[in-house]
């Protein structure tokens, strides 16, 4: 066996010790990182006597890159403020151990933290405790844009000589306040990313992240850039079970061990959860929430109801919940901010590489850690870690129209909220960006940029973030850019296009604005539309299409359908039934089932959402064709209804009342003395025009708050129908037709406008309407009635024309083609009348072929017009 000697050994163990970070001795050294600027979060601390926080430090190397190293804290006066090792910092003195902190007077201290050359320091203030902090309110609104300068006093009820009763006032003692908005959109922080952070790239860098695919010198987008925090649920509320837990709500379908899913936990934005069925059909009070996602923000007080949907199981409803948020608080979000960022290699983003920013956005009270990747010139997804700081902007900004709640925190003491409201918009009016037009005439794929001119409550012009619409999406398309838009012709046809401020975008939590007038666009040529045509007898549906006038082949339906609307989007035709509503995908020529059963009164202008009448059910709702689900029920089946122009909400007639039904906002029940027997709004949505035959009498109310308006004398006034330009609605009055022309409203909620209605015979004697059509243009009406003739009015010589049906055969229902120029009618003989306005005659009958269970022929009593 080979000896070594003692001092053999000894030299090894020096070696080894020594020189650990070498490969051996003799060998090669290990670059040790040397940080080139360091950064400190938070900039200042505010700490009640006796009370531990703590800081973190990030260490960036010269390319901006985030390294790991060794970092030293100091304390200016470690007696009144010490600092751990770890950073941790006590509003006293620490034990040796620094675990246990004692008081040691009040006071400012400074706090460094170094590695090597570079340092970064903070501020601690230290103070009796904070018992009560207390915002001071706002006695005006404020306008978009403005800067608002909030203050606080920060309050002790608990030290020698101080009582809830005689409070001492600490403010002077407690450093800088933090100030949130309950609602980001109305008022957030005015500080956004810093385009210029890093002292050596002189930008913000991109850590890593994201899936990329491209090459050397594309581009991927970031956005969202956010921070961990902010208020959110809490995961482990309740102390038992440590978890929050669901109390009651929601109707349920599924079995043992199935989930239910739960989410818009009023006031939180994205915060998610699941809970699990304990029984067939029921989730057992008290039964745990397993947090998917805490949210990410927006939430001043725990949310109690959150919405139950679809799991592994069938459920939907409200539940009541058992929650509390986290205790971070404050914007956990940069609002718009945007940058790119540039591949230095296929599919490669090198760390450190430099952002551009591009948006800087608002809102943040940290500097942001993460952002959205998304696609550039190269296509991106993912998250990425960035390195950035905010910029100098301090305080708190209004930043869009509405009403939130203020509040101050200091030394983890929150003030009770604070109304406020930034100003309301007051007037909107849209034109040609360029000019005071308001009439275009478009060729297909041509551009006409769009303005609205805003005022808010003050008579400050603001450039809120407006909702803009367009009737018919077929014609006309609309991109929006906060009070911009540009309108596209998209084929053939006129639509009316309007602005309106609502939440959860302008006027937040107040009323909407809508514009005193509307756009209008046409597109010459014919369209390519197709009618549908279907009867309540038969489960077969059958297209033709306008050009060439042949049917197609049949459609098969699963349920017998009891009404028929046509999106205006040209996608979709949706069918309600008794046993159960339908939606043929025209793209996929599909038929599925809908979740709901009744007659479908309306679909909004963006086919985004569908009125339905369920008399079975005793139920009026809004469905969400988007993600399949009720926005909101009303008790009661209506009679009548329709769907504001924004596509917001709709006004419904349910016994004696008008019942709004929205969006994420509250059911509004108006009480009338009538049932209506027809509804419909203005074209720009800001009057309501209601029909009352037993009052004879047409009431026109203010959409924003169904206030009364004016009581227009009627003799029986039943169907009604606004004109797309904006200039009025018309009402059959049998043996009438009334014209009502509103003169441009003005004012806020409620509006002011003046209407006056005249009576135009339409000579055809006494008749039953079945239904009342208005051509896109604003040029003419058409009434299909119980007579063997088909009615026309033009609007512009107020003269009536009957056109008689062939055979002598009664109408049904029917539909407009977008360009106006033919109408489709099913009759009782069981074609369809092709009604031409180039000869205002019917120029041809198209066998639809329809059959019952017994292969019997039945009447098209259900006709519409899908546009293309």
């Amino acid at each position: 066996m080979r000896q070594f000697s003692a001092a053999n050994v000894l030299a090894a163990l020096i070696c080894l010790i020594v020189l650990i970070s070498i490969a051996g001795c003799g060998g090669t050294s290990v670059k040790t990182p040397v940080a080139a600027s360091i950064r400190i979060n938070p900039s200042s601390l505010s700490l009640n006597e006796g009370q531990v926080s703590s800081f973190t430090a990030t260490a960036l190397s010269s390319t901006g890159s985030v390294i790991a190293v060794d970092y030293a804290y100091s304390s200016s006066n470690p007696a009144l403020a010490a600092v751990s090792p770890a950073g941790a910092v006590c509003g006293g003195q620490f034990d040796a151990n620094s675990i246990v902190c004692s008081p040691n007077g009040d006071g400012q201290a400074t706090v460094t933290v170094t590695s090597g050359n570079v340092s970064a320091t903070a501020t601690v203030y230290v103070h009796k405790q904070v018992d009560r902090v207390v915002m001071t309110p706002f006695n005006d609104c404020s306008s978009a844009g403005s800067a608002l300068n909030p203050s606080a006093v920060a309050y002790n009820t608990s030290a020698p000589g101080c009582s809830i009763s005689a409070p001492c006032d600490i403010t002077a003692t407690v450093g800088p306040f933090i100030y949130g908005s309950g609602n980001s959109t109305v008022v957030a922080s005015a500080a956004g990313i810093d385009p210029t952070y890093s002292a050596t790239t002189n930008s913000p860098t991109y850590a890593a992240g994201g899936t990329i695919t491209g090459t050397k010198g594309q581009t991927c987008n970031l956005s969202d850039f956010s921070v961990g925090g902010g208020t959110g649920l809490n995961p482990t509320f309740d102390q038992a079970t440590r978890t929050p837990t669901y109390v009651s709500g929601g109707s349920i379908t599924g079995g043992v061990g199935q989930t239910c899913n739960l989410s818009g936990f009023n006031g939180l934005t994205n915060a998610t959860a699941i809970v699990t069925l304990t029984d067939t059909n029921a989730i057992a009070t008290g039964t745990q929430l397993i947090i998917t996602s805490p949210g990410v923000g927006g939430g001043t007080v725990p949310p109690t109801t959150a919405t139950l949907s679809n799991g592994t199981a069938t459920c939907s409803g409200t539940a009541t919940v058992l929650t509390r948020l986290q205790t971070t608080v404050g914007v956990d979000q940069v609002i718009n901010a945007t940058g790119t960022v540039t591949l230095t290699g296929d599919n490669t983003i090198a760390t450190g590489t430099q952002l551009t920013i591009t948006n800087q956005g608002y809102g943040a009270v940290q500097a942001p850690t993460t952002a959205t990747l998304s696609n550039g010139t190269a296509t991106c997804s993912g998250t990425a870690a960035v390195i950035t700081t905010l910029n100098a902007a301090t305080g708190l900004e209004a930043q869009n129209p509405g009403a939130t709640a203020l509040f101050a925190s200091v030394a983890g003491v929150n003030s009770v909220g604070t109304p406020f409201s930034v100003c309301p918009v007051q007037s909107i009016l849209v034109h040609d960006a360029n000019g005071s037009g308001t009439d275009f005439t478009l060729t297909g794929g041509q551009a006409q940029n769009l303005a609205a001119d805003v005022l808010d409550s003050k008579g400050v012009s603001i450039h809120p973030t407006l909702t803009w619409t367009t009737s018919e999406p077929g014609a006309v398309s609309v991109s929006a850019e906060s009070a911009t838009a540009t309108i596209l012709g998209t084929g053939p046809g006129t639509s009316s296009v309007t602005a309106t401020c609502i939440t959860p975008n302008c006027n937040v939590n107040l009323p909407p604005q809508y514009s005193y007038n509307v756009v209008t666009a046409t597109v010459p040529g014919q369209s390519a539309d197709t009618v549908y045509a279907a009867s309540t007898k038969s489960l077969s549906m059958v297209p033709i299409s306008v050009i060439s006038n042949v049917p197609g082949p049949a459609i098969t339906l699963p349920r017998y359908p009891n009404s028929i609307v046509a999106s205006p989007t040209g996608t979709h035709v949706y069918l309600g039934s008794d046993t159960g509503a339908m939606d043929y995908n025209t793209t996929k020529a599909v038929v599925s089932t809908l979740p709901f059963n009744g007659k479908i009164l309306a679909v909004s202008g963006d086919g985004s959402a569908l009125l339905v009448s369920d008399t079975a059910g005793n139920a009026t709702f809004l469905y969400s064709t988007t993600n399949g689900a009720r926005f909101a029920t009303a008790v009661g089946p209506a009679t009548a209804g329709a769907i504001t122009p924004d596509n917001q909400w709709s006004v419904s007639g349910i016994g004696p009342s008008a019942v709004r039904i929205g969006n994420g906002v509250p059911i509004i029940s108006t009480k009338l003395n009538y049932t209506p027997a027809a509804i419909d709004f203005l074209a720009s949505g800001s009057l309501t025009f209601l029909t009352n035959p037993t009052g004879q009498s047409v009431d026109v109310r203010s959409t924003c708050d169904e206030s009364e308006l004016q009581t227009l004398s009627a003799a029986d006034p039943s169907l009604i129908q606004r004109l797309p330009n904006g200039t009025g609605v018309v009402a059959v009055d049998v043996p009438n037709l009334d014209v009502i022309t509103t003169a441009q409203p003005t004012g806020s909620c409620p509006i002011m406008a003046s209407s006056t209605l005249t009576s135009y015979d339409l000579g055809a004697g006494s008749f039953t309407p079945q239904e009342l059509l208005v051509s896109s243009d604003s040029m003419r009406v058409w009434i299909i009635s119980n007579q063997p003739s088909v009615l026309m009015f033009n609007l512009a010589a107020h003269a009536p024309i009957s056109i008689p049906l062939t055979g002598g055969s009664v109408g049904y229902t029917g539909g407009l083609t977008l360009d106006g120029a033919q109408l489709y009618v099913g009759a009782i003989d069981g074609t369809i009348h092709r009604i031409a306005l180039s000869s205002f005659s019917d120029e041809q009958q198209i066998g639809a072929g329809l059959v019952d269970a017994n292969s019997n022929p039945v009447a098209a009593d259900l006709v519409t017009v899908l546009p293309k």
